[in-house]
């Protein structure tokens, strides 16, 4: 199976790339005398998505690889808004302005992996050929599956995953324990929990009206059959849908307009509306996680990337653990169901039309550089962080780190299904969210289908535009 890579650019990142930029040496690459690839004085810029204090983290990794290298590669990093690598792309593209390595979302890679009429890539590298060249070797059962194969198109790999994240179920346990309660393995066990602690005066399962509700509903979606997008042969594809030559559309948002989805709406609902309440509707984007921090509440969604300020909050005050998703869509009545958990993850991918030019000594070093970060994402993971790279995992560095294993299997873990127009597909999803979720009144079936039918519709138009080439 072939492998693959995604990309980004910028244009506050003319002043990035000024700073990140190779300052016109290249340096060079040879082989030697034991036949291994030698590089000299190569200087490579790198720019990512990763700021606050997670880019302290990144820094430290940087650091010790250019250390280690000196006077053979030497990476220059610069973080980005996300907001502004993927907006700029295309200019940067253009303007042969982009840096030699970007780490970016994963559910971006393809967005970017548009194609040419001759069938290459427009914004990224294909990588086979640059990993043989550099004599990376990177076995595709050493990552999850889903993970993996989600970074290929047209036959070829874009990305290479580095991490993987998600949302898990914060418990207080030093709360449960108040409540004479075992550790919830079911959702009737959440609820019951959860309710046991409202009747003791504290909040339940606080749900936020905004953030992280998509994290809600995808993880619903996904336990209860949903596929994230439909192709000719699936249930609901609308062969209806076409583009302005006639043609068909061949990819089409299937998270709005199917019982998966609905159940999985309804299912959420209940907590918040339903016989099942376990906590009060219209809460404000992160209470539950500040109800959570303070103490205050049983449990709360969130993603693994505050478990740090979990950590920090909760020392000398309460006990924690960490539950999968999954287990809020699991019932006594599916025994043995094990679950899956939608997770999301940040991807190395080398662009194309480069500051500086394009030589194959940074190519090279660049694809070096990041396996060697594979090699050492056990450090990474300190920063709230899954290690992508199996051999990480097996790490002490990552062995040692506390409840990282409790957001849930590796094998569970399900990334957003592979397809250059997912993200644009999904663009309109907190709407819909906010219409199945948070709705303060029970909507009818046609109510519903009526409000969700416009945002599936929305979702198909982003699609059309970007198979366009309309929004790219």
């Amino acid at each position: 199976m072939k492998k693959r890579l995604f990309l980004i650019g910028v244009a506050a990142l003319a002043t990035t790339l000024a700073t990140v930029g190779c300052g016109g040496d290249e340096g060079s690459m040879d082989i030697g005398d034991d036949g291994e690839i030698v590089f000299r004085n190569v200087n490579i810029s790198f720019q990512h998505v990763i700021t606050g204090t997670d880019n302290t983290y990144l820094t430290n990794l940087v650091n010790e690889f250019n250390k280690e290298h000196q006077g053979q590669i030497r990476v220059q990093a610069a973080p980005v808004q996300a907001a502004d690598i993927y907006g700029n792309l295309p200019l940067t593209t253009s303007n042969n302005r982009n840096s030699d390595v970007m780490l970016i979302h994963a559910e971006r890679v393809l967005q970017f992996a548009a194609q040419e009429e001759d069938g290459s890539s427009r914004y990224f590298r294909e990588l086979d050929d640059i990993m043989e060249l550099a004599e990376v070797e990177l076995d595709p059962n050493d990552f999850p599956a889903d993970v993996w194969d989600n970074m290929q198109f047209n036959g070829e790999q874009y990305g290479i995953p580095f991490d993987m994240h998600m949302a898990g179920i914060y418990v207080n346990t030093s709360m449960l324990k108040e409540l004479g309660l075992e550790m919830p393995e079911t959702r009737e066990d959440i609820i019951a929990a959860a309710q046991a602690a409202i009747k003791a005066g504290h909040q339940g399962f606080p749900i936020s009206d905004g953030y992280p509700d998509t994290y809600f509903f995808i993880n619903a979606f996904l336990n209860y059959g949903g596929k994230q997008m439909l192709q000719e042969g699936d249930e609901g594809f609308d062969p209806n849908q076409k583009l302005s030559d006639g043609t068909v559309v061949p990819y089409q948002p299937g998270a709005y307009y199917n019982d998966a989805a609905f159940k999985a709406g309804d299912s959420i609902r209940d907590l918040m509306f339903g016989a099942n309440k376990i906590s009060e509707p219209q809460l404000q984007t992160d209470a539950g996680i500040s109800q959570f921090r303070s103490g205050n509440a049983l449990f709360t969604c969130d993603g693994i990337w505050l478990l740090n300020d979990v950590i920090e909050d909760a020392k000398d005050e309460f006990e924690f653990d960490v539950l999968p998703m999954s287990t809020l869509f699991n019932s006594t009545a599916n025994s043995g169901y094990k679950g899956v958990n939608y997770t999301n993850g940040h991807i190395f991918v080398l662009p194309k039309h480069t500051l500086g030019g394009e030589t194959k000594a940074r190519q090279q070093a660049s694809m070096y550089f990041v396996k060697w970060m594979l090699e050492h994402s056990a450090d990474w993971a300190a920063s709230g962080k899954i290690p992508a790279y199996a051999p990480a995992r097996e790490e002490e560095a990552f062995t040692k780190l506390p409840y990282l294993d409790g957001f849930g299997e590796i094998d569970s873990f399900v990334a957003m299904q592979a397809s250059p127009y997912t993200y644009s597909a999904f663009s309109p999803l907190q709407q819909v969210t906010t219409a199945v979720m948070h709705a303060n009144h029970k909507l009818s079936d046609d109510e519903l289908n009526t409000y969700v039918d416009k945002y599936y519709q929305e979702g198909i138009n982003l699609v059309k535009a970007d198979m366009s080439g309309g929004s790219i």
